[in-house]
């Protein structure tokens, strides 16, 4: 299958309205879904042009409606606040004057190197991904009923490490984009979100039994240190819990040199199944 990259890093170049209005273009999908990390992703850029020269160290997304992805997305920002050292902003994404999703963004200015405290956990030992065989980019893309829908999800490659089945479905997997990505570092950031949010979903389903009616509910990254694009890097996955028809997922990824790259949450909602008479 082709990679969507080109097509996915074109959708990454917004359209600026005026200086706080911006329109994104979508992608494929089944049943004309948006994917949540691929709109999240572009509302993570829009709020960036608003605070340049500061990089991203945390996005919290809330995902309200699925869109439609042959429509345009708007994407409004508000400047919530301009320090000396960060920058707050919220993002609203609209189509057709409903509102899909709500995000806040969080950008900084890098501190002295002399005040800096720098710990993380320690990168798991696994196989390098060079030993380990291909996999799709998604569970979906297993699926040969469905050719060419999923171009949302055919940007990147990747290797799984393991996958256990039971709570709390821990698994690893490396991946890196399929091509070259400009050295940008905002885009770096929104490519790592948009990764995390479509592969967070798979240990909610192993630990929960299954692929079943669901859907993302909301979405955190805290983002450490850039990530290393030209390489592979590593994604370590959980599912600590899951009550009241929701699920949590969890993760952290590391480039493949051990530095700690971002911290992930994800949670899922799981209705219940209906009776019909």
């Amino acid at each position: 299958m082709s990679s969507s990259l080109g097509d996915v890093l074109a959708t990454m170049d917004l359209e600026r309205v005026d200086p706080w209005l911006f329109v994104g273009q979508q992608l494929p999908a089944p049943a004309n879904h948006i994917l949540g990390g691929h709109i999240s992703a572009q509302a993570l850029l829009a709020a960036s042009y608003t605070a340049p020269g500061r990089a991203p160290h945390s996005v919290h997304t809330y995902f309200l409606r699925p869109g439609d992805s042959r429509l345009p997305v708007e994407f409004e920002v508000v400047d919530l606040q301009e320090g000396r050292r960060f920058s707050a902003r919220r993002v609203t994404a609209r189509q057709v004057g409903k509102i899909l999703m709500e995000a806040m963004s969080s950008f900084k200015v890098a501190d002295p190197e002399s005040a800096q405290v720098v710990y993380q956990p320690p990168m798991p030992t696994v196989p390098p991904p060079e030993s380990l065989p291909w996999i799709a980019p998604h569970m979906a893309e297993s699926d040969e009923r469905t050719p060419g829908r999923w171009a949302s999800l055919r940007w990147f490659e990747r290797r799984l490490v393991d996958a256990a089945e039971g709570p709390p479905a821990r698994s690893a997997m490396w991946w890196r984009p399929d091509g070259e990505v400009p050295d940008d570092p905002v885009l770096t950031a929104s490519l790592v979100a948009y990764l995390s949010a479509v592969t967070l979903t798979e240990p909610a389903f192993a630990a929960r039994g299954g692929v079943g009616d669901s859907s993302q509910r909301d979405h955190s990254v805290w983002f450490h240190a850039p990530a290393v694009l030209s390489d592979w890097l590593l994604l370590e996955r959980s599912s600590p819990s899951s009550a009241d028809s929701l699920a949590l997922a969890s993760g952290t990824m590391f480039n493949r040199s051990g530095e700690l790259v971002c911290t992930v949450r994800q949670e899922m909602y799981f209705p219940p199944h209906r009776a019909f008479n």
